[in-house]
């Protein structure tokens, strides 16, 4: 059991290596919306290679995060948080608990990708303070530095986006089909422009040489897996209604 956090503190050497194709990713993720750790170590034995948990939707707060993190590193699992918001206080508050890394939503230009490494990252890249964290404390094995991802879910992130990965301290791109094809007036995130669309953004995080990941939620998008080093298969909350109604069928 000792050995296991190195799995999540090896994180950014293997997506480094997936990213760059010597190596495979992380691949098959669970979104956590409500799980408590109590649910997170169950779910754990079910297989999935890494953890996203959602600060932005769903009912879990920061301050569930060192919890839901004693139960990922005991399993040897790497959890990503996706933060509420841009906030610079806030995400240094997300990165104290010592997520692997963060996901950060509506990020639609180079400058607010600039903005969130001067956030997310300690001086001389950035200008977040340190202080009494999990980390300095020695009870967690966080990477160093966290990974810091914006996510390409609108029409302008999508337009911007070889821009924002070519910003020094950004490590790649997570991009949200839902959403993105809300803001485009596409069918829905497994129409083909949503598709077209990912595969343009997964081809520009090759040739940046840095991680992609998505939200896939369905089969249809699944079936892009291998091109990509992070894939949510799918959320906690469908996982509960897919296996209520088999069981109840």
């Amino acid at each position: 059991m000792a050995s296991q956090p190195a799995a999540a503190q090896d994180l950014r050497t293997r997506l480094q290596a997936a990213s760059a194709g010597t190596g495979e990713g992380l691949r098959r993720g669970l979104w956590l919306s409500f799980l408590d750790p109590y649910g997170l170590e169950v779910a754990t034995g079910c297989g999935p290679d890494w953890v996203g948990v959602d600060l932005q939707h769903g009912n879990i707060e920061t301050h569930h995060l060192p919890g839901l993190l004693r139960v990922a590193e005991a399993a040897g699992l790497p959890l990503l948080a996706r933060t509420a918001s841009h906030d610079p206080a806030a995400l240094g508050r997300v990165l104290d608990t010592g997520v692997s890394g963060v996901i950060i939503p509506m990020v639609e230009s180079a400058a607010q990708a600039q903005d969130l490494v001067s956030a997310c990252r300690t001086p001389p890249v950035g200008n977040r303070s340190t202080g009494g964290c999990r980390a300095t404390l020695g009870v967690t094995q966080q990477p160093e530095p966290q990974l810091v991802l914006p996510m390409v879910e609108t029409v302008a992130g999508l337009h911007n986006a070889a821009d924002i990965l070519a910003v020094p301290g950004i490590d790649g791109v997570f991009f949200g089909p839902y959403d993105l094809s809300i803001s485009a007036g596409h069918s829905g995130p497994d129409s083909t422009q949503t598709i077209q669309a990912l595969r343009h953004t997964i081809s520009l995080a090759r040739t940046a040489g840095k991680v992609v990941g998505f939200m896939a939620g369905g089969p249809e998008l699944i079936q892009v897996a291998p091109e990509a080093d992070l894939i949510a298969v799918d959320t906690d909350t469908s996982a509960l209604r897919h296996g209520l109604a088999q069981l109840f069928t």
